[in-house]
Formats: C-alpha cells, sequence, structure tokens
C-alpha cells in the first residue's frame, strides 16, 4: 500500500516545525537561565531575598534540562519510527504489536517532558516575579 505523498510531506513539516519550536523554547530558557545567573544578588544562605533569588534560577535550570531532554527523546522516537517502518515494509505478514507500543511509550514519554518542561518555565517565571516584587516591602 502506497503512502500518499501529501500526507508524508505534511508529517515532515510537523516534525520539522516541532523540532523547531523545541529547539527555540531551549535557546529561551538557556537565554533566561543566564539572565538570572547575571543579575542574581549571592549572599549568606538563609532566609533572605539572595537565597529567594535563587530558586527561579534552579527552576529555569530543571526547564532547560528538561529542553534538552525533550529534543533527545524527539530525535530518538524518530529513528525508533523509521525503523519500525522499515520493519514493517521488509516484512509485510507479520505482527509488531511489541515493537508499537515500545514507540508507543517513547511517544508518551516525549508529551510528559513537554508538559514537566513548560510547567517548570511557568514556575520559573511566575517565582522570579513574585520574588522581585516581594524583595520590594519590608519582609526580609
Amino acid at each position: 500500500m502506497a503512502e500518499d505523498p501529501r500526507v508524508t510531506a505534511l508529517d515532515e513539516h510537523y516534525f520539522k516545525g516541532l523540532l523547531t519550536f523545541d529547539q527555540f523554547v531551549l535557546g529561551g530558557s538557556l537565554a533566561a537561565c543566564a539572565y538570572l545567573a547575571q543579575t542574581a544578588h549571592y549572599g549568606r544562605v538563609g532566609w533572605n531575598s539572595e537565597t529567594l533569588g535563587l530558586f527561579p534560577l534552579l527552576v529555569m535550570a530543571v526547564a532547560t534540562w528538561l529542553g534538552f531532554k525533550r529534543v533527545e527523546i524527539t530525535i530518538h522516537l524518530l529513528k525508533s519510527n523509521a525503523r519500525y517502518l522499515e520493519l514493517c515494509t521488509q516484512n509485510p505478514g507479520r505482527d509488531f504489536t511489541d515493537q508499537y507500543k515500545v514507540l508507543k511509550s517513547i511517544a508518551d514519554r516525549t508529551g510528559s517532558i513537554y508538559d514537566w518542561r513548560n510547567r517548570a518555565l511557568l514556575l520559573g517565571l511566575t517565582s522570579y516575579v513574585l520574588i522581585r516584587i516581594a524583595c520590594q516591602y519590608p519582609i526580609f
């Protein structure tokens, strides 16, 4: 059975766009980490504004690491999917349910990493803003 070339072209554009967007978000989170590290005021660890200022930096570092993992796992998924399709075309009568389940688990993992990365980015940005506001008042 021949696949429609339009479907192949759409899939190719989708994956290129997905990787480009993930790389853009990764670059943005790296830039945010660099900004937070450069503008942070370092001091003694304790209940003070300097210590609270480290929290957004750590959260953004986690988001950056998750971004790297997302790109890595997406590339691995594309490679595994290509090998699976190659296996299916070379052996048309065989059942490859187990291999499909492995691909499905990798695809689910990319989705969960996507969710956690976005949560970490939101938490880092929100905590940065809230800590900057809280440091303006005589709480510390």
